[in-house]
């Protein structure tokens, strides 16, 4: 079983691209704390060792659309999805690229700072399920909080690894980290 879920903040704001089929592609960065005691967490940071993950993830079609506008660095988010491993050519090296490709995604609250990604999705008739036409099977309201419902994704990765940035990582700077 292939089967990935967490819960964090994103680390900047989502890049959002169109494949030359027109299919939306979204890449993003979440920032997972790690579990531990608050002492653990205080030692950890004494030593200058990382207390979150910072996962890279991918998601397609609409789904990838809904991140992209609603979504800003540091806003909690929700994703379910499964691990994707690849690789690439790059200067004569092979570079190993780990993401999470997202299949659900849960709004979950609003940034820290109070950014623009104060929203979701209500859910009315059995969430949003994406289909290759773009046409709901579930209704919506404007954003602005509520019960946040799941969104899905059914879309593949037609996108080739060679797309991605220069390694296939975000680089993470310590002013991009939302916390």
């Amino acid at each position: 079983m292939n089967s990935v879920s967490l819960i964090g903040r994103l680390v900047r704001d989502p890049e959002l691209r169109y494949a030359q089929t027109g299919t939306a592609m979204c890449r993003f960065t979440v920032a997972v704390d790690r579990r531990m005691s608050k002492q653990r967490r205080q030692e950890a940071q004494a030593n200058n060792q990382p207390t979150a993950d910072f996962i890279s993830c991918t998601a397609f079609g609409a789904t990838a659309e809904l991140i992209a506008n609603y979504h800003r660095k540091g806003s909690q988010i929700g994703i379910e999805g499964r691990i994707q491993t690849g690789s690439y050519e790059k200067e004569g090296r092979t570079i190993y690229t780990t993401d999470v490709v997202v299949n659900n995604l849960t709004f979950i609250g609003s940034s820290q700072g109070g950014g623009q990604a104060q929203g979701g999705f209500n859910q009315n008739q059995g969430g949003f399920n994406n289909q290759n036409n773009f046409q709901s099977q579930g209704g919506f309201s404007q954003p602005g909080g509520g019960n946040q419902g799941p969104v899905n994704s059914a879309y593949e990765n037609d996108f080739s690894k060679n797309d991605n940035d220069d390694d296939g990582f975000f680089p993470v700077d310590n002013d991009d980290i939302p916390f």
